[in-house]
């Protein structure tokens, strides 16, 4: 059986690294490393899920949202913006997107999970992942930043 794919937009690669290696017991993923590809994989494509980095080089995730908004409206209910930027003022703009959730940078690794298998439509079913825990996020994001 296929894993319903989720579509993943970061540019910061120890970012993408972690967060596929959290999903990919459950889900295909495809990163963008900015908005524009992003908006091009969503052009090709459907996804599951999309999670979704506000500051990004190039396009930012606002891009993306609008993007969303104008194409595809249907897919900002699959939208689970991931950022550092989650300051009231950008939490008030994101939620005018009516996206599926909003989870703030450094993020705990259930939540996280929970959020993306609630946007891609399975909220029901026990987590059969993650088999990280935070702690250890932590210290394999600090190696990866190494690297």
């Amino acid at each position: 059986m296929d894993k319903p794919c989720v579509l993943l937009a970061d540019d910061n690669e120890a970012t993408c690294i972690l967060i596929t290696a959290l999903l990919r017991s459950e889900f295909t993923v495809e990163v963008a490393r900015d908005g524009g590809e992003a908006i091009e994989k969503l052009k090709q494509r459907q996804y599951a899920a999309i999670v979704l980095d506000l500051l990004m080089p190039l396009v930012d995730g606002y891009a993306v949202l609008e993007f969303l908004r104008s194409e595809h409206p249907h897919l900002l209910g699959r939208v689970l913006v991931v950022t550092a930027a989650l300051s009231p003022r950008d939490t008030e703009r994101v939620k005018q997107y009516d996206v599926c959730g909003m989870v703030a940078k450094p993020f705990d690794v259930d939540a996280l999970f929970h959020a993306v298998r609630q946007c891609a439509g399975d909220p029901g079913e026990p987590l059969r992942g993650p088999l990280i825990t935070g702690g250890m996020l932590l210290l394999l994001a600090e190696v990866l930043r190494r690297v």
